[in-house]
């Protein structure tokens, strides 16, 4: 039995599956339905995190955080724009865009094939 101090409230509690208490859940929980429910809404209409914010009170990095989470899909938030966390461009596909994507798939299938090809010599560079 973990007893912890909440990471959104700083409340003592016991850990049952999260490092947050009952009540900030329930508030998380909430903010999440209203911000769902905004972008709904809003479907048609460009918004950025800051809108959220601003519109509904729900701090944009919760907003990022359900997006990271997976919480939020970007098919459902159409006209929503967050940055590449690789190269910081614009994306609408999640926290990596469209080519960092491509470019991580490429160099992992490349990587594969360069382990099961053991005639291949390998050179680490340090």
């Amino acid at each position: 039995m973990d007893v912890l101090n909440c990471k959104s409230c700083g409340k003592l509690f016991v850990r049952q599956s999260s490092d947050l208490c009952i009540d900030c859940i329930r508030k998380d929980h909430t903010d999440f339905e209203k911000v769902r429910e905004f972008l709904r809404e809003r479907r048609k209409i460009r918004t950025s995190p800051i809108d959220v914010e601003q519109a509904i009170g729900v701090k944009r990095e919760t907003v990022l955080r359900y997006i990271k989470d997976g919480r939020l899909l970007m098919s459902e938030i159409s006209q929503m724009e967050i940055t590449c966390e690789s190269c910081g461009n614009p994306s609408r596909d999640g926290t990596i865009c469209a080519e960092c994507r491509d470019k991580l798939r490429r160099d992992l299938a490349q990587a594969m094939l360069d382990s099961s090809n053991p005639s291949k010599p390998r050179t680490y560079r340090t």
